[in-house]
């Protein structure tokens, strides 16, 4: 079977589809709180707060490593190709940015002005 990126891109919508409300509820309080942050610390301190979340997205980016095959009711043993293993990375790596991206901007917005 041969795969297209369109194909790809077709699965991925079908599968957060349902989700999609969320996802819209979740960007938009995170820009909120984003703006916020910057209003309250500037730049220099939302951004002195991203460099403290970076052990949060490179944790998810191991634990999507680790169990990402499990989620899909396979296993690292399955894992056959250097296009099943550059997926699983995509995916690890995808993840990790995403939690980095929806934990940074509540830690800058906590961070003081100060610190």
């Amino acid at each position: 079977m041969a795969f297209s990126i369109f194909g790809i891109f077709a699965v991925l919508l079908e599968f957060i589809r349902p989700l999609l409300p969320l996802i819209l509820a979740v960007v938009i309080i995170d820009l909120v709180l984003l703006l916020l942050a910057l209003r309250n610390n500037g730049l220099a301190g939302t951004l002195a707060a991203l460099k403290r979340v970076l052990p949060v997205g490179l944790v998810v980016f191991m634990l999507g490593l680790l169990f990402g095959p499990w989620l899909t009711g396979a296993g690292h043993g399955n894992l056959a190709g250097i296009l099943d293993w550059l997926s699983l990375f995509g995916a690890a790596v995808g993840l990790g940015v995403l939690a980095l991206l929806v934990v940074w901007p509540p830690v800058a917005l906590l961070r003081s002005k100060n610190a």
